[in-house]
This record gives structure tokens, sequence and C-alpha cells, in this order.
């Protein structure tokens, strides 16, 4: 009899663990499915596994990112993929699908199972990105329509000025626009339309505007011309004063602004239309680049002192030049000598250059505040003047007696600069506004040291003679050939 009972107990036990380990099975291949009733935009994903759902799903979402989003900026349109924008599908929504109806107290898991009994669920695939990137990448798509404000400006007409008006500037606001953007994916959008977006535009206004133009007289503040030597031996060096008046002609500075002329005029290459002249380098004058610009940069820096504009960077050359008075030229040379001037005033300045046959003239036009009745001078003071020296070469190759000067040299000078003040008439101010010094070059004497020629037949003395009156005619056929080239020295600077 207890035999019996223990066959039974066995028996109900192992169909007992038959039955919940069938359960188990079958929970288990629940659990590894989709409930039926859910849907992932549109795709029934019911009683599917996590990698069937995946697989149908991802058309969907791929084709969901190919959707635009049209950025209106202003009255234009900008049309871009929400892919190009950086946007990505998130793969998360499969797996929240898998768990819908599985997850949660029992209560929620009742009320997620009526609610995919009765009508269904529909889950939308979350389409997101990085801000950063969203704004760098519609950055570069709207960029283009981004407009700085302009101020008024000035153009001289041949008698006067004309203004050009001002015009206001507007700027996307990446950042806000953004968020709009993703505003709309995440709350109205549905991958079935484009994406209609508003960009947040900025609009600014130009600082100066046609009212601060009106300021400028067409009486120059101050003006400055100098000379130079025309002529094909000096094609380079006035070729190089045409293309710096040039790109100086027409500046317009507002104020508080600094202009440099080195950062107008560099590169000093072929290419921006500068060619080889001569130029000042270690006492000697050399061809390089640009030779001549310095005259531009001179005779701009007198028209300023004349115009009494505020000069924050000036320097002079390393020799003394001949177009503008000692300590009133201004040097130009690689990024280490500039000419800069400040805009102290409260109205634009305009400069206007004028290249004429042997003349440079710099007018410099703004807002004259200054009384009618006060005019102001320079005056330069030599206060040093050191004479040339000789620099004798002694060469063997030549007989004593020889001697011969390669290059005439150069006066160095200490010079100071004064500005004088006058009023009514009658000087009431003189302010020393800097020293100059130019250095000494000497004068190269070649000198001969070898052995005296001998004593000439009567027929070799004739011979010499008739030698000698052909070079002597030949020096003075070259002579205005000559003239030409010490011009081009005395005119050349560092």
């Amino acid at each position: 009899m207890k035999n019996a009972r223990k066959i039974v107990f066995c028996i109900l036990s192992m169909a007992l663990l038959f039955g919940m380990t069938q359960s188990c099975l079958a929970k288990n291949e629940e659990d590894e499915k989709i409930k039926h009733g859910i849907r992932i935009d549109g795709v029934d994903v019911g009683n599917m596994t996590y990698d069937e759902a995946m697989e149908a799903v991802e058309p969907v979402a791929v084709d969901k990112l190919k959707s635009k989003a049209v950025m209106k900026v202003g009255a234009r349109e900008i049309e871009v993929s929400l892919k190009k924008l950086g946007y990505q599908w998130d793969e998360d929504i499969v797996e929240e699908a898998l768990g819908t109806g599985k997850k949660g107290n029992i209560l929620k898991r009742y009320k997620d199972g009526q609610v995919l009994l009765n009508k269904g669920m529909e889950l939308n695939i979350p389409i997101n990105a990085d801000d950063d990137t969203v704004e760098q990448k519609l950055e570069k798509k709207c960029n283009e329509y981004n407009l700085t404000a302009k101020n008024a400006s000035l153009k001289f007409n041949g008698s006067g000025f004309d203004i050009i008006p001002e015009e206001d500037g507007c700027e996307v606001d990446y950042k806000k626009t953004v968020e709009s953007l993703q505003k709309q994916l995440e709350n109205q959008w549905i991958g079935k339309t484009k994406l209609q977006v508003e960009a947040t535009v900025t609009t600014s206004t130009p600082k100066y505007t046609t009212k601060d133009c009106e300021k400028v007289s067409e009486t120059a503040m101050g003006s400055f011309s100098t000379t130079f030597t025309v002529g094909s031996a000096f094609e380079g060096r006035n070729l190089n004063i045409k293309n710096g008046v040039e790109k100086i002609d027409g500046t317009v500075l507002y104020p508080g602004e600094e202009y440099s002329c080195n950062a107008v005029l560099a590169p000093w290459t072929e290419e921006n239309g500068w060619h080889p002249a001569g130029t000042y380098s270690e006492g000697e004058v050399i061809d390089s680049l640009g030779g001549g610009i310095c005259q531009v940069s001179s005779t701009l820096y007198n028209a300023l002192l004349n115009a009494e504009i505020k000069v924050t960077e000036r320097y002079s050359h390393s020799m003394a030049v001949s177009y503008v008075d000692l300590a009133a030229d201004a040097a130009l040379a690689g990024d280490y000598k500039d000419l800069k001037f400040l805009n102290d005033t409260d109205a634009p300045i305009y400069i206007r250059g004028i290249y004429d046959y042997g003349q440079l003239t710099f007018k410099i036009y703004g807002h004259d505040t200054r009384p009618e009745n006060r005019s102001v001078s320079y005056e330069s003071v030599v206060t040093k003047t050191v004479p040339i020296a000789d620099k004798v070469t002694k060469d063997s190759s030549k007989p004593k007696g020889y001697r011969s000067v390669e290059s005439n040299g150069h006066v160095g000078y200490v010079a100071e600069l004064y500005k004088i003040v006058y009023e009514n008439g009658e000087e009431v101010s003189r302010e020393k506004l800097h020293t100059s010094t130019y250095a000494m070059a000497p004068r190269k004497v070649v000198e001969g040291t070898g052995q005296d020629e001998p004593e000439k037949t009567t027929e070799e003395k004739t011979e010499k003679e008739s030698k000698e009156e052909a070079v002597t005619e030949k020096q003075e056929q070259q002579k205005p050939e000559k003239k030409q080239k010490e011009a081009s020295e005395e005119e050349a600077e560092e």
C-alpha cells in the first residue's frame, strides 16, 4: 500500500514538474517576442523577436532620416535631409517594444495589456542628434545667408563724394533654430511630411550711417605732395609708387579704427604688383621688390601730419632721403617697419591718393573741427651732421697712383621734427615730435698699389692717347645715364 502511494506521488510530482517546465518554456518564448498589437511607425512588429523587428523597422528608419527639413531664412529656403544634419535613429525603440506589457508593476502590465487588446499601441522611431553637431552642419548650409551690417561709406566722384547708404545685417541664431527643429521632431512630426522650420534670425544695425558720412567735408583736412624722376631708368620704381597709391586710394577709416600700411600693401611679391627697384640695404642701394614704396608712405605721413590725424607707429630710413625733409620720412620694411595711424575724429576719414606724371599726392578728408584761425607747420632741425668718410680698398692689380671712386656715400644726420601751431598767424606752441638718426655711408675708393707702368715709346704714347680720347668720348656719352643712376640712388629708400 505504501509502495502504491509512493508511485502515485512520484507520478504526480513528475507531471507537475513537466507542467511547470512547459509553462516556463512557453513563458520564455513569450518574453522573447513582442506582444501582439504593437506597431513601430506603422510597422506591425507583434509576435516578432528583437532581430526580426530590427530588420523590419530599419528600412523605415532609414527613409525617415532621408526626410527633408526646410529651413526658412527670411525670404530664402534651404532644404536638407535629417541625415546630413547629423541625425540618427534610436534603436532602443525596438527594445522598448519588446518590453511593453512585460515590465513594470502588475498594474502597469495590466493597463498595457488592455491597450494592446483593445486598440493596439503605436510607437514612433526617435530621431536624435548632438545639438552642437546639428548647429555646425546647419551653419555651413545657412552661413551664406548671414549678412554683416555694413556701415555707410564714401566714394569720390571726381568733384565731391557720393554717400553709399548703410545696410542692416542679419544672422541665424543656430542654437534657437535647432531647438525649434528638435521640438517638431519630438512633438509634431511623424515622418510623412517635410519639416518646416522658421529659422530664428537676429538683426543688427551698422554703427555708422549716412548721417555720419554727411559730416565729411569736401575740403581736405590736410594734403601733401612729393615729386619723383620719370623715365625708363625709373620704370620699376615708378610702377611701385603707382601701385602703392592705388592700393591706398579710396580708403575709408571709421572712428576708432587703426590703419596699417603693411597690412594693405603686403605681400611684397610680383603677384601683388611689385617690381624690382632701388632700395637701401646696409649702406648700399640694391634692387628689391617694392623699391620706392617709402616715398608713398612718407608722402602719406606728411598729409596725416597736416590733417593732425594721430600717427601711432612710424620709423625713419636707415639713410637720408631727398623727397621729404629729414625726420619727416616714414619707412616701410618687411614686417618690422610700418606706418600706422588712428582715426581719432568723430566721423569717417577718406584718403585720396593721386598719381600724376612726376608727382604723387595724398589728401585726407574728414570732419574738421579745428578752429578756423588755427594752422600748423612742421620744421626739421638738424642737430648733428656726420661727414662722409672714405673707405679705401687697396688693389695690387692696379698701378700706384690709380684712384677710383666706386660709390659716393651718404652724409649721416641726426634730426628733430617740430610741430608748430599758429593762431591768427601767431605761433602759440612748438612741440618736438621725434628724433631721427640717419647713418653715414662711406665713400668707397679703390687705390692701386701695384708697380708703376713702364715708360712708353712715342708710338705707344700716341696709341695710348688715342685710346684715352675714345674712352673720354664714351664717358661723355654715358653722362646722362650716370646722372639718372645717381638720381635713382638719391631717391631710393629702405
